[in-house]
This record gives C-alpha cells, structure tokens and sequence, in this order.
C-alpha cells in the first residue's frame, strides 16, 4: 500500500468536521448519518494500513535535519489504531442517542470527529516530534467537549484540564528537545536509539526520561497528577467513555511506551533511580485510585478513580523494562479500553434515563433497567478478574511477568493484589445497590418512569459485554501478535 494513505485517517476527519457546520443539514438524522459514515470510512482505512501496512514512512515536512513531521505504521501503533477503530464508531453511535436532546450538538459532533483524526495522528507517529505535537492538538480539540455544557463546573473541569495539561506539555517539551539535541528522534526503534554518551553525565540522560514519564503521565493520570480525570467526568459521557478508555488516557500510556521502549535505551534505564522513582509514582497510583473508586459515591466519578488504578496497572508492565512485562502492559491496555469504555456508557445510560448520578439514589434500579444492569454486570465481573475475562488475561500477564523481575516485580504484584481486593469490593458495591437495596424497599415506586435506553445505546453497551469475555476467551493470537512487537519483529 502508498505510504501516503497513512494521511488519509488524519484529514478525512479533519474534513468531515469542516463540513458538519458548513453543510447545515436539514435534520439531525441526515447529520447522524452523514457523522457515522464518516468515521466508520476512517475506521475502515485504518483496519486496512493494518491489515497492509506500507513499507515506507510517510515524511511531510522537516524543521531540520534532525526534526520530522512524519507519519508511519508499526506493531506497536497498530494496537492503538485498531483499539481508536473499534471503539469510535461505537461511541458515536451511543452519542446519537445520548445527545438526542442537548444543545449545540453540530459543535459537539465537529470537535468529536475532528478527535479521531488526531488520535490517529499519534497512533500513526513516525517520531516523538510528531507524536507530541499531535498529542498537544488533542488536548485543544478535547478541551471544547470536557466543557460542552458550559456550565460553572464544565468551565472548572476545562480550565483544571487545561492547565495540567500545559504543565505536562512543559515536562515532555524538555525531554523532546534533549531527544532531538542528542539525535535520537527520527524514527522510533524497538530497544531505543539514545543510549548514555561517554562524555554525558548520566543523570542528564535519566532526568530527561523521567520528566518525559511526569509530562505524558499527566494525560496518564499518575498520581498526583491526576486531579483533571475526574473533574473531566461533568463532560457528556461519550466524551468521558474515550476520555477514559482510549483517546486521552491511553495516548499517555502510548507515549510514556514510545519514550520508554522506542527512544530511550531500556537497559540503560534498568536499574536506576528514574525506574524506581516511575515504578513507586505507579505503585501508590494503583493503590491511591482503587481506595478513591471504593469511597466515592458518584457513579461516573467511582469508575474514573478506577481508571487512573487501572491505567498504572499497564504502567507496572511498560516499567519493568522486560519484554514479558511490555506484553502484559499491551494485554491490559486492551482488554481495559473494551471493559471501562462499557462502564461508562452504562453509567452515562442509568444518568440519560434517570437523571441519577449518585449511587444512594439508584437503589433498587436494577429492576428498572435490567439490561443496562446486565451490561455493567458483565463489565464489571471483567474489570474484576474473572477468568476467563479481558480483566483477567491482562492481570495474569502483568503477574507472570512481576513474578520473573523481582525485586520491582514483587512489588508490583503486592499492589496488583491489594487493587484486586478494592475492586471487588467497588464493583459488587454497585450490584449490591442496583438489585439489593434493602428489605422492605419500594421497588415499584422507585423505578416509576425508569426504563432502558434505545437501540442505539444497548447495542455499543451489548457488543462491549461480549467483547471484554470474547478478549479472554481467544487471547492467545493477541498475546503472539503483543509478543512479536515485545521482541521487535513487528
């Protein structure tokens, strides 16, 4: 295939967006349409650059010898492209119906389409330079939707948002600009090309890695840096459902990999303070987010405390700087992506037909929207563990590979352990709510008027049930195609 077509998922959104207000559609159906084909097309070609991926990188343009704007497709980029392909039109078609009666829903639909295309951007990155500056678009075109409503705590959420977000922007600038100061940004490369110079002082080089890890961990939710996700939560939830499974959070777990496995030497990092320093950071992220979820009462807010645990599970494997562990990091990220997006449109449902945020006013609810109730019920048994789930192919690989890495290894483990415990706990808490609210309760009085949603929020919420079992169930060619990127032969 042309390496060109590798612009293609990048403007075909770009432009869908464009027209969106420009074509002024006379009805929102027509507009729906018009939005679904529109990155369903996208999701196509990328399913095809992965399935045929060209030889050649794709060069824009330079600002030097050493800085390109470049776009290429490797192993590890086919993994996020493919996760952004499945989930996208998946969420838009949830968004149909979950926007049906807000406002401004032309803006909201262009700065969601115009998001594919720059999360693609950083999937199909053929450098650090050009992975950041797309990784910085897309903190300006999520910035609209965290704060679509407007209201005082949209504007709190975005303005929270923002400003972590330059802060972050800061730190991994610094580690950019020593990357392409040293020569080891063209292209990225499977061990790393910036190994420790002999006249350099060590700890330049390992200072500058890890404040790469503190800036792309920002979006990551590395405690404490994590204060922006659940404020972020006030956001319609298929902005919230992306923000927490695969278009923010997962792009900083993308990068800290790129800057970790792909421009900074491993070995040389093996070892020393900047590891260690990470490994805690994810340590008392996994701990901290999994205390919050079980003491939060507010449904969405409980599942983005789970999210900021969740994503340092992957952070423990992409840490131990083993090729096991880069596997079990790439088995988590993607099972979690399917079991969390499904969380939250499940919350984002219960919220849509109710009104109801808060856990204390869902009591007996389960009765009332038993489908949606399943959905969670079935996420929720993944995200715990249960074999043979997503949760539980992800949590097994990141242990076999701590097992084998002691003493960071062990570590690991030990908070892999203790999350494990907080989110049984979490998750049961809700069922426990939903279906068991108390003796004497009331049922018929509180699911008055309480139904589940339409077509077009069941079937993303059924598909996504099924998926995050069908993960586990057939994970063995995965777990392959996960090892053969771990050892660099794709």
């Amino acid at each position: 295939m042309n390496e060109k077509i590798l612009l293609f998922p990048v403007l075909i959104p770009a432009l869908a967006a464009l027209l969106i207000p420009a074509f002024r559609f006379p009805s929102k159906k027509l507009r729906n349409i018009f939005v679904e084909c529109s990155v369903l097309l996208n999701s196509l070609i990328i399913i095809l650059l992965v399935l045929y991926p060209p030889a050649n990188s794709l060069t824009l343009f330079r600002l030097s010898e050493r800085a390109a704007f470049a776009l290429k497709i490797d192993g590890l980029g086919m993994v996020f492209a493919v996760l952004i392909a499945i989930l996208w039109p998946l969420t838009t078609l949830y968004a149909f119906e979950y926007m049906s009666h807000e406002h401004r829903q032309d803006s909201f639909y262009g700065w969601f389409v115009l998001t594919y295309g720059v999360v693609a951007g950083i999937a199909l990155s053929s450098n650090l330079l050009t992975l950041y500056l797309f990784y910085e678009v897309m903190t300006l075109t999520t910035l609209p939707l965290v704060m679509h409503e407007m209201d005082g705590r949209a504007r709190y959420a975005g303005r929270k948002y923002l400003i972590y977000s330059v802060g972050g922007a800061a730190c991994a600038f610094i580690a950019l600009t020593y990357t392409m100061y040293q020569g080891g940004g063209e292209i990225f490369t499977l061990g790393g090309t910036l190994g420790v110079w002999p006249n350099e002082p060590e700890k330049l080089y390992l200072w500058a890695w890890f404040l790469g890890f503190l800036g792309f961990g920002v979006k990551a939710a590395v405690f404490p840096f994590h204060g922006w996700l659940p404020s972020a939560s006030v956001a319609p939830t298929p902005v919230t459902a992306l923000l927490h499974a695969v278009a923010v959070v997962k792009a900083g777990i993308f990068a800290i990999i790129r800057l970790t496995w792909y421009v900074f030497e491993p070995e040389s990092l093996a070892g020393t303070w900047s590891q260690w320093a990470a490994f805690a950071m994810a340590c008392m992220t996994i701990v901290y987010g999994s205390s919050m979820a079980l003491a939060t009462q507010h449904l969405k807010r409980r599942f983005a405390y789970s999210t900021i645990s969740q994503l340092s599970y992957i952070l423990i494997g992409v840490l131990l700087l083993t090729p096991d562990g880069f596997v079990g990091a790439l088995t988590h990220m993607g099972g979690h992506a399917i079991m969390k997006i499904n969380l939250f449109f499940c919350a984002g449902a219960i919220l849509c037909q109710t009104e109801r945020e808060y856990l204390f006013d869902m009591r007996g609810i389960g009765v009332g929207m038993p489908k949606t109730s399943l959905a969670l019920l079935i996420s929720g048994l993944a995200l715990c563990g249960l074999p043979p789930s997503a949760g539980f192919m992800g949590k097994w690989q990141l242990g076999t590979a701590g097992a084998a890495a002691a003493p960071l290894g062990h570590a690991g483990i030990a908070m892999l352990a203790i999350s494990a415990v907080l989110t049984v706990l979490y998750i049961f808490s809700i069922f426990s709510i939903f279906i068991m609210p108390g003796q004497n309760f009331d049922f018929k009085t509180a699911n008055e008027g309480v139904k589940d949603p339409g077509f077009q929020m069941l079937m993303p919420l059924g598909v996504l049930a099924l998926g995050a079992w069908l993960y586990g169930l057939y994970a063995e060619p995965m777990i392959n195609f996960f090892t053969k990127i771990a050892n660099g032969l794709l």
